[in-house]
């Protein structure tokens, strides 16, 4: 069927898509009736599931009330929640800036650590995705980067955390760069579609002297990591690092609504205290995007949501664990609900669309993101099923 929209990331013709009925949950129908788990939490954002009743309540209340706002418009909501968001991340002492999405979110975060510096360049790794807007692309490492004229000198590549002497060699970049002209780096805290990559406490707190020694800031890109994914409320909260901006999205309202924020520190926010702040959006802080975060919030303190997610993300690690037994298995990498498998050969992704499972699936690898709330009766149906059609392809 030829569409009149384009398909994202893909040539169009004959471009993979599937035509939906229904959505209930964690599954999805198709119009021919095909049931499917959703294991990939659409794109890494439906943290939790497809229609969640709370945050659709905290919507349909809002609709109801203030549907949409001025960006200087100042409602209870507003405050409220974005105090509950600072209370959560236990960054009380900095401020939000909110955007409609992560691409967004590392533009205006990029574009603070510009103003803030004085400096230009930013330091990032080959291996990531910062989103498709120009400055955040020029940010990527992965090949998406090449298909567009992204500004040529904003960005220098630093080895990946894994890399022999990878600390070492990032201060030489630095010296060779030059501190002064550096304003940033930026580093996903977990990557996702990436292969699930991070480096180690070690690594992180190293990278983070180097940061305080020159001046540079760090900014963690917790658009895939953050709202619970990785076994914590945030991915930074496993490596005892204070970055100076954090870029959100994704999760921060189960991708209800287009939404995203930057969480900036002290420090900055009391320079634009009496220097302007050139960023802005006609959809700032939209009241539909605050109404969704106010359910997630709400979701993410129910201490039933608490006792299923930590029981389901035992029950994922012994699923993986039945998955290593597998000789096509070549690495499983793991935290909380993300996950990367790499594979010794490549498995044509219809096949699991074909078993009932909805996932991401590159050359030789496969990602898995489940939604949050999945219960361990169809997460264990859907790793049943990504285990059959590994052990089919041996």
């Amino acid at each position: 069927m030829k569409l009149p929209y384009y398909i994202s990331w893909t040539k169009q013709k004959d471009a993979a898509s599937f035509e939906i009925a229904s959505v209930d949950g964690v599954t999805i129908t198709t119009t021919d009736g095909l049931r499917l788990i959703d294991m990939t939490s659409i794109s890494y954002q439906a943290h939790f599931g497809h229609n969640h009743p709370t945050i659709i309540k905290h919507i349909k209340e809002q609709l109801d009330t203030i549907p949409m706002s001025s960006p200087k418009g100042i409602y209870p909501h507003k405050n409220e929640t974005t105090y509950k968001l600072l209370q959560y991340m236990k960054k009380e002492d900095g401020k939000i800036f909110y955007t409609t999405g992560g691409a967004e979110s590392v533009e205006n975060a990029l574009k603070m650590a510009r103003d803030f510096t004085k400096k230009k360049i930013v330091l990032a790794r080959s291996n990531s995705y910062h989103g498709a807007t120009l400055g955040a692309l020029s940010a990527t490492g992965d090949w998406r980067n090449p298909a567009h004229m992204t500004p040529e000198g904003w960005v220098v590549r630093i080895p990946e955390p894994n890399e022999k002497e990878a600390l070492k060699k990032t201060r030489e970049i630095i010296l060779q760069t030059g501190a002064e002209n550096i304003a940033a780096i930026i580093i996903e805290t977990i990557t996702g579609g990436n292969g699930v990559y991070s480096g180690t406490k070690e690594w992180w707190q190293g990278l983070k002297k180097l940061c305080v020694e020159f001046n540079i800031l760090l900014i963690m890109d917790e658009v895939v990591c953050g709202f619970e994914r990785t076994g914590l409320s945030f991915g930074y909260m496993h490596y005892d690092v204070e970055p100076d901006l954090i870029c959100l999205a994704k999760g921060i309202t189960g991708g209800m609504i287009p939404f995203g924020a930057v969480w900036t520190s002290k420090k900055i926010a009391d320079y634009y205290e009496d220097n302007i702040l050139c960023c802005g959006l006609t959809n700032y802080a939209h009241p539909l995007g605050m109404a969704a975060m106010r359910g997630v919030l709400e979701i993410v303190h129910d201490k039933k949501f608490q006792e299923n997610l930590k029981h389901v993300e035992n029950i994922f690690k012994i699923e993986l664990e039945k998955l290593k037994s597998l000789s096509i298995v070549k690495e499983i990498r793991v935290h909380g609900l993300l996950c990367a498998i790499d594979l010794k050969k490549t498995i044509d992704g219809k096949k699991f669309f074909q078993k009932g499972i909805y996932l991401v699936s590159q050359t030789n690898r496969i990602i898995l993101v489940p939604p949050l709330v999945i219960t361990e009766s169809l997460l264990t149906e859907g790793m049943g099923k990504v285990y059959e059609v590994l052990e089919e392809n041996l």
